[in-house]
């Protein structure tokens, strides 16, 4: 027989769904931006809601539960520190990210059986410039990618020495949370995001907010047809992990081609270990994400194989936060 704690583990594992779920109708509903530190009846806030009352008090008591509420008894509420970084004015927000799983991901994850079957994409996320042309989709999708970034952003400036060099493009960089912290740690510094036209004023306006904008500027354009050239450092996030390989071998010649002999490519990924255990659970879970739209986490040897296939010398890993690594590289 197993234990009581196995059995929770398991359950745990079974039942998480319903936290994504959970998360995503409040933040939509709107009962995360009503909760403050006073006092707030569920009727109050579905009367303002236009919600129905009596499902308005369970989803609340539910966010109480994970602790995204308190609950005075009652039908009253009020607002907790971890619920607060759900609200769409905290700088320091998730609620992008609990929007995307709620939604995007929620519906990409439901092609994996099919993928597991036959090994062909499913239904997923990757669809990005038909993403961008939908204004409310592609602002939830670069703002949970700005959120998910900041962090290992911050890792990434006290990691490695930036200030060596005098002009950064950040490779798909959505809205310019990488390139915003490497400007606030170099103010000599200058960069640029390079991505799909249609997110540039969302970009701009990311920047200017991060108080880099002075420093920095937006290029639109795929990596699949060229890469700006002039930078002296490509930082690539999140970009390899989006495609199969043969993709990555010809984004990473478009960024060899555009690059002199020895500038640098820094690529930030996660990082498949060679043994899997319990504590490669944010790796797998990235995985299993990439699954349906053909990309995948790989193995620091993976990633080796694909810089010297893409015309780069790969120099150290160093590790960032939550399984993320930056790989130095070096045009040949």
């Amino acid at each position: 027989m197993g234990s009581e704690a196995e059995t929770r583990q398991i359950v745990d594992a079974i039942t998480g769904a319903w936290r994504t779920r959970l998360i995503c109708e409040g933040i939509r509903a709107g009962l995360i931006d009503r909760l403050d530190a006073q006092p707030r009846t569920a009727g109050e806030m579905a009367r303002e809601l236009d919600l129905h009352p009596e499902t308005t008090l369970r989803i609340l008591r539910a966010l109480a539960a994970l602790g995204l509420c308190h609950h005075q008894g009652g039908d009253v509420f009020t607002a907790s520190g971890p619920g607060e970084r759900l609200r769409g004015d905290r700088p320091d927000s998730l609620r992008g990210m609990a929007l995307l799983w709620g939604d995007r991901i929620w519906k990409s994850l439901e092609t994996i059986g099919e993928t597991l079957r036959t090994g062909k994409p499913g239904r997923g996320n990757g669809d990005f410039e038909g993403m961008h042309a939908d204004p409310a989709a592609s602002d939830a999708f670069n703002r949970a990618m700005a959120e998910q970034s900041r962090a290992i952003a911050q890792a990434l400036v006290r990691t490695l020495d930036f200030s060596g060099y005098r002009q950064v493009i950040d490779l798909g960089g959505g809205y310019g949370a990488v390139l915003a912290e490497i400007l606030r740690a170099n103010p000599d510094l200058r960069g640029q995001i390079y991505d799909l036209a249609a997110i540039g004023e969302g970009a701009l306006r990311y920047l200017d907010e991060a108080g880099v904008g002075a420093r920095a500027a937006f290029v639109g354009g795929s990596f699949f047809e060229s890469v700006p050239a002039g930078a002296d450092c490509l930082v690539i996030k999140y970009i390899l992990h989006d495609w199969p390989d043969a993709d990555c071998r010809h984004i990473l010649a478009n960024c060899r081609a555009a690059l002199a002999p020895g500038a640098s490519a820094i690529i930030v990924e996660r990082i498949v270990a060679d043994r899997i255990t319990p504590q490669d659970e944010s790796v797998m879970r990235t995985d299993l994400v990439m699954m349906p739209i053909s990309g995948r986490e790989r193995t620091l040897a993976e990633f080796h194989a694909l810089l010297r296939e893409g015309g780069f010398t790969p120099g150290e890993a160093h590790p960032l936060i939550d399984g993320c690594w930056a790989i130095e590289s070096r045009a040949n």
